[in-house]
């Protein structure tokens, strides 16, 4: 779903694949009765990932609200996760949470086209737009890598309709597109109705993109169909309704070596569709189209699932609770210049951690891991920042005397998420967290941090 050269879900018990399962005697000459009956037979699709694989992590979509433990929805046409207006792809679709629900054990995302109506986000600027649609993230909620990454999704049908199913490396704020990588599992077009394309997209001295794609020999439109990759550190391999799809992508980019996010949107236009005016796309006033999701799964080789990623292993990860859990050190008795605090607001909760003084200060503020299992981890964390300071850094540390892994802290007017390169622990001990300095008395010298993650890559 970003600018791409190419553009850019076991089989399932239904009868769309096999009519004679489902009592069905349709000639081949009768495609529209055909279709017809399949659409009225279809249940929800049971998918088997096979021997050797576990569930790590599902939404099944049950309940009549958006799991936002999982899920982030959009409201404007700006996207916060890669800082840009329209998504890169000149989509003319905005999205609103108003049009993603849950109900009936589905994920639906309405499309719809409305009288002019004025919308505004100052990062944008005002429009008027008639073309309104959903599109939600997992970033900061779920991100793995490797594994089956598999949903059950229908999608509409109707020229400019562009549904997708999608991943993004999680370090993207931090490296930009296309550094971050992008895995495309499903993407559909008009044009070509009985083809699932998938792509990946990557940094090479330059944007760098690969595709593939698989044609069922069916429309995909309107009825469930499971659209999966399975992804290992040096293949990728897409299937249509459990079918093999297309050719298999042999990679090492680092890029496709971390933890990516799930994206599902409905698009409409864009360059895919050579940047189609509004009033061409087939979509009528009170006649939305929705792209329906009935469950996504995330498979992990082996019987027990590895242990899950994110902050579960931060104590007192956002300083709801003062500075209970956290260190302090500073080599020249300013330590006051690391507290918790509610001004400005926090990026989520109550509070965040502050480094903060009217005097020059140093601090150094941490958690200590040990028995951690041995391999590469980043430490994460939402930060704002203003001012001049000497040092100012995310960091980790293997040992007490060990040379940090850091990221430099830049200037962020609003919250921002950052993260450290890779850090190889090899003895189970980590030290992370937040060392600053300013070496001149301004009170415009402030830190603010929140929400830390380790992650274990």
């Amino acid at each position: 779903m970003s600018p791409k050269v190419f553009s850019s879900k076991f089989m399932a018990a239904y009868c769309l694949v096999a009519l004679s399962g489902c009592g069905l005697d349709a000639p081949e000459s009768e495609p529209t009765a055909r279709a017809e009956a399949v659409a009225q037979t279809q249940s929800e699709l049971e998918y088997n990932p096979g021997s050797g694989w576990s569930l790590a992590w599902s939404d099944e979509f049950e309940g009549g609200s958006l799991n936002t433990a999982n899920w982030t929805t959009l409201n404007s046409d700006f996207d916060p996760v890669t800082n840009n207006c329209n998504f890169g792809t000149g989509e003319i679709e905005y999205p609103r949470t108003q049009n993603v629900s849950v109900s009936g054990g589905k994920l639906i995302i309405k499309a719809e086209r409305t009288a002019a109506t004025s919308v505004s986000d100052t990062r944008c600027g005002a429009h008027q737009r008639t073309l309104f649609s959903g599109r939600l993230h997992t970033k900061g909620k779920v991100e793995r890598r490797y594994g089956k990454l598999v949903a059950s999704i229908k999608v509409p049908s109707g020229y400019g309709m562009w549904p997708a199913f999608w991943t993004l490396g999680s370090n993207v704020q931090s490296v930009g597109w296309p550094s971050s990588g992008e895995i495309d599992i499903l993407e559909w077009h008009s044009n070509e109705p009985t083809w699932m394309k998938s792509a990946n997209h990557w940094y090479n001295g330059g944007q760098a993109d690969w595709g593939t794609g698989q044609s069922g020999g069916y429309n995909l439109a309107d009825s469930f169909h499971t659209y999966e990759v399975e992804w290992t550190a040096s293949t990728m391999v897409f299937r249509l309704d459990g079918r093999y799809a297309g050719t298999t992508f042999y990679h090492n980019e680092t890029e496709f070596q971390q933890n990516h996010y799930i994206i599902l949107n409905l698009a409409m236009g864009g360059n895919w569709y050579g940047y189609p005016a509004a009033g061409s796309i087939a979509l009528t006033q009170g006649q939305p189209k929705t792209m329906e999701v009935e469950w996504v799964r995330w498979y992990q080789q082996g019987s027990t699932p590895p242990p899950p990623t994110g902050n579960t292993s931060v104590a007192n990860a956002s300083f709801e609770s003062g500075m209970a859990n956290w260190a302090t050190w500073t080599p020249n008795g300013t330590a006051g210049a690391a507290f918790s605090e509610t001004y400005n607001g926090a990026h989520s909760g109550a509070y965040h951690l502050t480094h903060w003084s009217n005097s020059p200060f140093e601090t150094w503020t941490y958690q200590v891991k040990t028995g951690l299992a041995n391999g590469n981890y980043k430490v994460r964390a939402w930060v704002r920042k203003g001012g001049n300071f000497a040092i100012a850094r995310l960091q980790g540390k293997t040992s007490g005397s060990a040379a940090p892994v850091y990221t430099t802290l830049g200037t962020y007017g609003g919250w921002t998420l950052v993260e450290t390169p890779t850090i190889n622990v090899t003895t189970g001990y980590l030290e992370f967290g937040f060392h600053t300095q300013a070496t001149t008395a301004d009170g415009a010298n402030f830190i603010h941090m929140d929400d830390v993650e380790l992650v274990k890559l």
